[in-house]
Parts: structure tokens; sequence; C-alpha cells
């Protein structure tokens, strides 16, 4: 660099440079923000070790017309708080001793947002599902849908595998579920049938 600070390395003015490292900066930490805007994954595993391990030999697809149930569930909000007050809750010291919650109560302080449960139904419907059950007190939303929404709303592919040590097959997921919610989704419970 000169002694005027006028240049760097001889060739691009200091400025120039300046400028075009913070914006590569911010163009590499606005994409990095997107991509985990856009790809939560659920909080529990989903794709079985028999796939994981190729045990299980691949066979085809699972049809994408195949209509399957799926029951999503939200994580609690306030995990360490909800451990606190169970503590207080058997602790005989504690003005919570034996205060037990309502369902309500219960979610209002620890369970998922009005808002990210509305927030779910509508990331499953627009994408294709039709919501048969569930409750914000529950934490769950129950839908049903064809395998090609499943795959769309959950980034995976859908298939049919051979049984490693039962004489049938069974479908999974090929890799673990993300969804494009600013939150994570607990857990998926109807993604394969591995067990009956």
């Amino acid at each position: 660099m000169s002694q005027s600070g006028k240049s760097y390395g001889g060739a691009i003015p200091r400025g120039l440079y300046v400028a075009l490292c913070s914006a590569t900066l911010l163009f590499v930490m606005e994409a990095q923000a997107q991509a985990q805007a856009q790809a939560q994954s659920a909080l529990t595993h989903h794709v079985r070790q028999e796939v994981i391990r190729g045990q299980a030999q691949f066979l085809s697809p699972l049809p994408a017309t195949q209509s399957l149930r799926l029951d999503i569930v939200l994580p609690l909000r306030d995990q360490a708080g909800l451990d606190r007050f169970l503590q207080e809750l058997g602790d005989p010291s504690s003005p919570s001793y034996r205060h037990f919650l309502t369902a309500s109560e219960f979610t209002a302080q620890f369970g998922p947002s009005e808002e990210d449960y509305d927030a779910l139904t509508r990331y499953a419907t627009s994408n294709g599902f039709q919501v048969v059950g569930g409750s914000r007190d529950g934490r769950d939303l129950q839908v049903e849908g064809p395998v090609a929404a499943i795959e769309k709303a959950f980034n995976v592919s859908m298939n049919v595998y051979r049984h490693p040590t039962e004489n049938r097959t069974f479908y999974a997921p090929d890799r673990e579920p993300s969804v494009g919610l600013p939150f994570p989704l607990w857990h998926i419970s109807g993604l394969d049938n591995y067990s009956i």
C-alpha cells in the first residue's frame, strides 16, 4: 500500500478494494441467512439407520399420487422454563408446589405460539395438504396429502425399500426433512412404515 493509502497492492484503489470485500461479505452472510430461514430441519431423526447403512435395498420411488397421513409436531417454546417449573412443582418450599396448569395455561407458557401454529397450518395447506386434525394445545397438526406434496414440503424423496430382516417392503424418506419456516419442527410422524 502506498504511503497515501490510496492504493492496495499497487493495482486496485484501497477504497474500491474495501468496498468489494464488504459487498462480498454481505452477500455471503445474506445467502447464509436465507438458506437457514428456508431450510429449518426437524429436531428429531427421520431417516432409518437401515437406509443410512445400506442394509435396506432401494427398490423404487414411492408413487407420487399415494396419499399419506402425517402428524407434524412443534417443539416446546421454553424448555428451560418448563424444567424450572417442574422442579418448583415438586418442591414443597416453592410457591408453585402442586399448582398444576390446565392445557391452555401450559400452551400459553411453554407451547408453540399462535403465530407459529398458524404459520405451520398455512405452510401445510399451501403445499397441498389437507388439515385433518391436531391442536395448538397438543402441539401438532395432522395432515393428509400425496407423496408429491410431502417431497415438495419437506425436501425429501420418498422411496420404497426391501426390509432387511422381514419378508416385506417399507417406505421411508431418503434424507432428513427440512421446511421453509422460520422455526424448526420437533417431529413428523408417518414419513415411514418401517415398524408396523
